[in-house]
């Protein structure tokens, strides 16, 4: 059998996939973790293919763009589970190549295998497990809605010879049914905006439920936190997530690293590289990153107190972002250039749409009303 997602292609495995099974599968980063040791050559990995990988509902990952397998994943029997799954219930297992993490494609994989499991081979539920210390693990189950059952300690690891722990989360196929209709427009305002806002998007996604998020955080050390958890609390209840995020709220989203949860994103006038802003900051009130690094805290009339230890947590925490990307931007936004957001929308594959004589906010009736145009063209998904 042969699934497909939006972006990738699920497939039996073949023996001529050796050379590109062997080049992900020697990283000691990605099979130890998840209970198997690395491979050590080309050959070894034909071999395992044939005696491992070609087990029924076993799939290799594959990207749509050149069918070249760069992970694995599978359905697993009751006979052959890790834990006590009963005669109708299943249990998955995935891995993916170092290159791919952060793309969200495994939690893309095993949504189309609860499907095919649920559906097709009308299983009544899923069990999942990871090995202590795989937090990405963990976040792909959550993610999914998987929910966690219970921990088996003292366990031996039969391929790695060693005693582990392991966690073991669940699904009922009822709580799967219960999340394919959710889907949910989270929205994050910017500095001095708030949570109501959220209500304007409501308009361009109809079949949604919109959430505005009245976060607490004034600092990204603070909101990281606080944003994880709550995606993680609405991922249980919402199969799809869409973000939607303003200004300072987009770099917040990026920095709390919820791209795992989210489908697409939509930001207006995002702040896309906040350790720039600083600095034009800094330069703006006659003031060097010496003089800041001295005084430790800068005032300045535009704006926040400007802080050495705050340019230091952006400097060491710098933002990964792989959610597909919509940006509106104004050419007159006087917080962010253009030439920072072609450099954001270059690395990361967005789209950009320039407002001539926008603003960072978007407040006017003919900004907002390009705005409203941006919205309905873009949200059409």
């Amino acid at each position: 059998m042969i699934l497909e997602t939006e972006r990738l292609i699920l497939r039996p495995w073949k023996e001529d996939d050796a050379e590109d099974l062997y080049k992900y599968a020697k990283n000691p980063e990605v099979g130890p973790i998840a209970g198997w040791p690395v491979h050590t050559s080309v050959e070894n990995s034909r071999e395992i293919i044939k005696r491992v990988l070609s087990a029924d509902e076993t799939y290799a990952v594959c990207l749509k763009e050149d069918n070249v397998a760069i992970g694995s994943i599978g359905l697993i029997p009751p006979v052959q589970s890790h834990t006590a799954a009963s005669d109708d219930e299943i249990e998955i297992g995935y891995w993916i190549g170092e290159p791919f993490w952060g793309n969200g494609y495994i939690p893309e994989a095993v949504r189309a295998l609860q499907k095919h499991a649920f559906e097709d081979l009308d299983c009544s539920a899923m069990w999942c497990g990871y090995y202590d210390g795989n937090e990405k693990s963990k976040r792909c189950q959550e993610k999914c809605g998987f929910v966690y059952h219970h921990t088996e300690v003292n366990k031996t690891c039969t391929l790695m010879g060693d005693i582990r722990t392991e966690h073991f989360t669940y699904l009922k196929k009822q709580q799967w049914q219960n999340r394919q209709d959710k889907a949910l427009v989270f929205y994050v305002h910017g500095k001095g905006g708030n949570a109501e806002e959220s209500e304007q998007y409501r308009k361009y996604f109809s079949e949604y439920d919109v959430y505005g998020f009245d976060y607490k955080a004034e600092n990204p050390w603070e909101a990281e936190e606080e944003f994880s958890n709550k995606l993680k609390e609405l991922s249980k209840k919402y199969n799809r997530i869409i973000l939607v995020a303003g200004s300072i709220g987009a770099y917040f989203s990026m920095n709390a690293g919820i791209g795992d949860y989210v489908e697409k994103a939509y930001f207006v006038s995002p702040i896309v590289n906040l350790e720039k802003l600083i600095i034009d900051m800094l330069f703006w009130a006659g003031k060097s990153e010496k003089e800041l690094e001295e005084k430790k805290i800068i005032h300045v009339d535009f704006g926040d107190d400007l802080s050495w230890n705050y340019l230091q947590y952006i400097r060491h925490h710098m933002i990964t972002w792989n959610v597909p990307t919509e940006i509106l931007y104004g050419s007159n936004d006087n917080l962010q250039s253009i030439d920072t957001i072609n450099e954001f929308v270059q690395k990361n594959g967005a789209g950009l749409t320039v407002m001539e004589g926008g603003e960072h906010w978007f407040h006017t009736e003919e900004q907002m009303r390009f705005l409203d145009e941006w919205m309905k063209t873009k949200s059409m998904i």
